[in-house]
């Protein structure tokens, strides 16, 4: 991700004015369904009324993408190189009918880069066996809860599908550990909210329990446009403050029985997802290094971007990416320090806020 053979072509890119590769890091949401309901989540759990004032790529209806648009997209990513990381996230992915054929193809085209799945798990123990064996590096399993009681109140679906849940993560470390292999990775996820901000230990237990390697907590995305709705589940300072307290106390716990236990957000924005003023500070790489895919073919520089670069339905990625619309956009993004975020843009909710940090560290470097 951060070679210098990516910071080189990043410097190449913004000296000669146009893109010599592909993306670097490649986010594709092969599906808008899903087999949850999850109270937070701004596609499936919010009403027709309250998404209206959701920006349009969370209106999308339900669709999938294309197994033909996926097998050119390949192709033209292949052509253009420099592919070092892919996210296949969704909706559901599990449920694209043609998920391990999505896994074999980027694994064979791709095999220095990194892959990795973003699930629910509930059906994660039918995939299991091919997961391990396709090579794929990491497995994210969005749990959020550490009971099924829990688990039925924050996903929206019943609570007896924690326990498939449960099966499918157990499954895949025990296919691993047949195959003596360290990968998949196997991360628990859970969105830090009303339901689970107290629940740091049932949380830990089921990861030392189904053998996982790590329990991160997320940062909520509140969609502060969308009203009380999607806001009411994030927690308060004084909760918060529990809540690393719990962290910070079961820690030696965790290393103890070798998972990794930790939070992913900026502590000063009290569980929520916030870049506070530091994006405004930044270059955006967005363009450059980073690509999304939708399930409508439409292809953003950014996941918190409407500026819709092209559709895969209409042009090919190749000539979508080298096109001079791109090529406009990318360096829009990198005038945000002087102009303020594009038009489009929720850069305070900013999820490259890590990468772009590090890309600019790098190429301060000599």
């Amino acid at each position: 991700m951060f070679s210098k053979e990516s910071i080189e072509y990043l410097r190449k890119a913004v000296s000669e004015g146009r893109v010599s590769r592909g993306p670097i890091d490649l986010q594709i949401l092969l599906t808008t369904r899903c087999n949850e309901r999850c109270v937070f989540c701004p596609a499936q759990a919010v009403s027709e009324r309250g998404k209206k004032n959701f920006a349009p790529r969370w209106q999308m209806p339900e669709c999938d993408l294309n197994f033909g648009i996926f097998d050119r997209l390949c192709d033209d990513l292949y052509r253009l190189g420099g592919l070092k990381r892919v996210h296949i996230t969704g909706g559901e992915p599990l449920l694209y009918k043609r998920i391990m054929a999505v896994i074999f193809l980027l694994r064979s085209s791709f095999p220095e880069a990194e892959l990795a799945l973003v699930t629910n798990g509930i059906l994660l123990s039918e995939f299991a066996s091919a997961l391990v064996a396709s090579g794929i590096e990491r497995i994210s399993i969005s749990v959020n809860a550490g009971t099924e009681e829990s688990f039925g109140l924050q996903s929206g679906v019943s609570g007896f599908n924690f326990e498939k849940v449960k099966t499918g993560i157990k499954a895949v470390r025990k296919e691993r550990e047949r195959k003596a292999l360290k990968k998949p990775y196997l991360s628990l996820t859970a969105v830090l909210n009303k339901h689970n901000y107290q629940k740091v230990e049932e949380l830990l237990r089921l990861g030392i329990e189904t053998g996982a390697d790590a329990l991160s907590f997320l940062p909520l995305m509140d969609f502060p446009f969308a009203g009380e709705e999607a806001r009411s589940f994030a927690i308060t300072e004084s909760e918060f403050e529990s809540f690393l307290r719990s962290l910070d106390e079961l820690k030696p716990y965790a290393e103890k029985h070798k998972i990794y236990l930790g939070y992913t957000g900026d502590r000063e924005h009290s569980g929520k997802l916030r870049s506070g003023d530091k994006y405004k500070k930044l270059r955006c790489w967005s363009g450059y290094s980073f690509a999304m895919v939708w399930p409508d073919g439409s292809v953003r520089p950014c996941c918190n971007c409407e500026n819709v670069l092209g559709n895969l339905h209409e042009q090919s990625f190749y000539r979508i990416w080298t096109s001079e619309r791109a090529q406009k956009i990318r360096e829009r993004m990198l005038e945000i320090v002087e102009k303020g975020p594009p038009e489009g843009c929720d850069c305070l909710e900013c999820g490259y806020l890590y990468e772009n940090q590090e890309f600019e560290r790098r190429l301060r470097e000599k």
